[in-house]
């Protein structure tokens, strides 16, 4: 295992290698929750084609900045094969990937190290609604269902606040993420289309607000609607398998998930399809907000 770990590494050097720096004279640099990132590539259209998906991943929550000593630092291979590659500090991130997807998966990894190692901010892989005043955050890895679930309380009147994160600061408020609803199965089981909320009669909420309600649920084919109430620890447990940062600052990730323990009910249960029982779900919500 170790001869082949140390063979990959040395195959990625050697690629490495053969970029010449001076061919990436385009570039962008961005600073989003204190997280510097730089970005070149070889080509204006992948610039352009990168920073558009950049500004949908990441609505409003990043500016742009001067050229500066930056943390984080892409550089994008737009190959004419279009198949394209993308590397992180020096290290391949992904190799000859189809130009159809290449633009989406490095902008989602332009998000994703944003949310590792955000200043005074944790993210949780979630979805989130507010009744009441009040954040309810639905955790849930990609594929759980919890964008089907989203969109069905929000279509009976739940506010949207996000499909992707929930972004708690240091006292436990969670803040609005506005990315457009990315709704799988029109085309397939894994291409997303991309909604505005409005698509759904919804509006998104604007102002950081307490939480409320952790929903941990799962759909399953023919599963019943059977909430359980946890206990504060089994629900930080829960919660924290979907917490972004826990690696890169577990002290403050903890004190921040625990001061969420302190004002919120812990539920969990699976679920069935969300047409059968969003208005179970939201009804539920309603009482033990």
């Amino acid at each position: 295992m170790a001869q082949d770990l140390s063979a990959e590494n040395k195959k990625i050097k050697q690629i490495s290698n053969r970029i010449r720096k001076s061919d990436f004279k385009y570039h962008f640099h961005i600073e989003s929750f204190g997280v510097k990132i730089g970005f070149s590539t070889n080509s204006v259209e992948a610039l352009e084609a990168v920073k558009q998906a950049v500004g949908i991943y990441l609505p409003d929550c990043f500016k742009e900045i001067e050229k500066t000593e930056t943390e984080h630092n892409f550089l994008f291979v737009w190959n004419k094969s279009e198949r394209d590659s993308l590397y992180k500090n020096g290290e391949r991130i992904f190799s000859r990937e189809r130009r159809e997807t290449s633009v989406e998966s490095a902008a989602s990894r332009i998000r994703l190290t944003v949310a590792e190692f955000a200043a005074k901010r944790v993210f949780i892989h979630a979805g989130v609604i507010a009744r009441k005043g009040k954040a309810v955050i639905i955790p849930g890895r990609s594929f759980y269902g919890k964008t089907a679930l989203t969109v069905a309380l929000v279509k009976r009147g739940a506010i949207y606040y996000s499909d992707e994160y929930a972004i708690l600061d240091a006292e436990g408020f969670l803040h609005p993420f506005p990315k457009m609803l990315s709704v799988r199965g029109e085309i397939d089981d894994h291409k997303q289309i991309d909604y505005p909320v409005e698509k759904f009669g919804g509006t998104a909420g604007t102002e950081k607000i307490p939480v409320g309600m952790v929903l941990i649920t799962q759909y399953k084919a023919r599963a019943r609607w059977n909430p359980k109430i946890l206990s504060p620890a089994n629900g930080v447990i829960e919660m924290l398998q979907h917490t972004i940062p826990i690696r890169q600052n577990p002290q403050f990730t903890l004190e921040v998930i625990n001061k969420i323990a302190k004002e919120s009910v812990f539920v969990k249960s699976k679920r069935g399809d969300v047409s059968k029982i969003a208005d179970l779900v939201l009804h539920f919500i309603d009482n033990n907000l």
